[in-house]
């Protein structure tokens, strides 16, 4: 087995919620909370780590695949094509609602029969 990391492209979207910001992994249906944007995300690439392992430690890695609901897929479209439409206008994309694909690089490795998944 290769110790080289791998690389998996989540689709994030980031909103207000209450005094705060979620993060909200699409295709896993997995949250991230916190004071800004990017706390949010790092809340949520955690938690997609931790999943991500203990779904491999059990033998069953495709059980983290758990589709959020159409109103978020929307948002994500609509915030993908808010900020494509801003940028090629040369206009500031709006802040209300970040989408985007984030990088989830997990480093697999074998400790005999154990295989663990951690942030590389």
């Amino acid at each position: 087995m290769s110790d080289e990391p791998k690389t998996f492209e989540v689709s994030v979207i980031a909103f207000r919620e209450d005094s705060g910001w979620t993060a909200l992994a699409l295709e896993m249906n997995l949250r991230g909370y916190g004071s800004t944007v990017k706390k949010a995300i790092d809340d949520l690439v955690e938690m997609l780590g931790a999943q991500v392992s203990f779904a491999l430690q059990k033998g069953h890695p495709e059980s983290v695949w758990n589709r959020a609901d159409d109103k978020y897929w929307r948002m994500f479209e609509e915030g993908r094509r808010n900020r494509f439409v801003a940028e090629i206008s040369g206009f500031e994309p709006p802040t209300d609602l970040v989408a985007d694909m984030v990088p989830l690089s997990l480093l697999a490795m074998q400790h005999g029969e154990t295989w663990i998944a951690a942030n590389a």
